[in-house]
């Protein structure tokens, strides 16, 4: 029910079609038995136009964030997302944003469609390590959520999605039978970018200050270093689970 009003809504209704994805996400959420809970989400009506970024476990995690997501926001989502049926049609009409892994010059018009997005009034979705975590723990981040931050003038709104990878086994399509499929969705403070005059260093200063906020509640007496928080480099460097 849900996908055809998108589809049919999607392209000239941008409430219809966030109510139709939230609906989907939720109940998508109810049919495969997840108990999702939001925390503190107060702080998502508190902060209401953002640079949303989320910690990324597994492929339900769009379900258990989504669910809980009432405002017009764009995702942004690998490119092959939007060649599935139904799913990747949605994507497209509601205005989400594909992304070309290791193609530079098809993401090109990337920052520009971002900004458009934000006169908007909207919102923007990224999963900052890039690619979903094969062991469960944090990866490090990506410049591209911070760089629109900084950009955009927006603060980050984090969310600390727990749970989904206990539940979805990498490149697994079966979910692990558990009894007890609890999820969560802790909605962390917003953080503000500094403007210093310098762009480069104020994007990884938000960076790093993000990514210690994340491990701050996953890893509280970890030591912690930038270099930890810098996906670029250390995918460059070959490090194994970056970017892949």
């Amino acid at each position: 029910f849900y996908f055809p009003v998108s589809l049919c809504v999607g392209s000239f209704s941008r409430p219809a079609s966030q109510w139709a994805m939230r609906r989907w996400c939720k109940t998508s959420c109810d049919w495969l038995g997840i108990q999702n809970t939001l925390i503190d989400g107060h702080k998502l009506k508190a902060t209401p136009q953002a640079v949303i970024v989320a910690n990324h476990l597994s492929a339900l995690d769009i379900l258990v964030i989504g669910a809980h997501l009432r405002r017009d926001y764009r995702w942004l989502a690998k490119a092959e997302l939007f060649k599935v049926p139904l799913s990747g049609w949605h994507l497209n009409l509601a205005g989400h944003i594909p992304v070309f892994r290791g193609e530079r010059d098809r993401n090109s018009g990337i920052g520009a469609r971002i900004h458009k997005v934000v006169e908007e009034g909207a919102s923007v979705l990224f999963f900052p390590e890039g690619t979903r975590s094969r062991t469960g723990a944090l990866k490090p981040f990506f410049r591209g959520a911070f760089r629109t931050a900084v950009d955009e003038g927006l603060p980050v709104l984090p969310l600390l999605v727990r749970g989904t990878y206990d539940l979805l086994i990498p490149d697994e399509w079966e979910l692990v039978p558990k009894a007890d499929r609890q999820c969560s969705v802790q909605v962390l403070d917003p953080i503000l970018p500094e403007h210093t005059g310098d762009t480069a260093a104020d994007v990884d200063a938000l960076r790093f200050k993000v990514w210690s906020t994340y491990m701050g509640h996953l890893h509280p007496d970890a030591a912690l270093d930038p270099a930890q928080a810098d996906g670029e480099a250390l995918k460059a460097a070959g490090q194994a689970g970056v970017g892949t």
